[in-house]
């Protein structure tokens, strides 16, 4: 009788520990969430009212970005910005701000997508008179000095007025090209050739 209780207590144990190991498993199993976190698109830090200053190599500031509230998400590393606000200072030209509701921030910075109200002033200089630029969305290329959208535009300058969809400005070319349906209303004198 010894001889066989010592002959199956290994299987017996083997068993035991097999039906453990699977026990095991099952509540690991269990215990993870159905969704990985990493997959979600969950936040993994806040900031309230922040701004980040590009600066030149000579130490001046060419570009500052801030918002009320700043909400970054891991899984792909965009950054949701609350009531966003973005200056342009090139060294040869006015100051252009920008302002919207909310904006988008690539992982690399490289791209700033804002949204709802958006407003683009650039101040005056004495040979041009400021300029606004109302839409619902524009893509900002900091590096580049690039603007555009292709959302409907609307241009105020002095009296002046041009609308139109689709849009793209780049400072450091100083291009400007509306791409269609576009009016422009100028004032009685005006002189539309600057």
């Amino acid at each position: 009788m010894k001889t066989r209780a010592a002959t199956h207590f290994p299987v017996l144990l083997m068993a035991a520990l097999a039906g453990l190991t699977f026990w095991l498993d099952r509540i690991a199993q269990l215990a993870e969430p159905t969704t990985p976190s990493a997959k979600r698109h969950d936040p993994d830090f806040k900031v309230d009212d922040f701004t980040i200053t590009r600066m030149s190599p000579e130490g001046k500031p060419v570009s500052v970005l801030s918002a009320r509230k700043m909400i970054h998400f891991p899984d792909d590393q965009t950054t949701e910005l609350e009531d966003p606000r973005f200056e342009q200072r090139p060294p040869d030209a006015p100051v252009v701000r920008v302002r919207a509701d909310r904006g988008t921030v690539s992982k690399d910075g490289e791209q700033v997508r804002v949204r709802d109200n958006v407003v683009v002033v650039r101040d005056g200089d004495g040979k041009r008179e400021p300029l606004e630029v109302r839409t619902s969305e524009l893509l900002i290329l900091p590096k580049e000095e690039v603007v555009r959208t292709d959302a409907p535009v609307t241009i105020l300058e002095g009296g002046a007025r041009l609308e139109g969809t689709g849009m793209e400005v780049r400072s450091k070319t100083r291009e400007f090209r509306l791409d269609a349906q576009v009016t422009a209303q100028f004032p009685p004198g005006a002189n539309p050739k600057r």
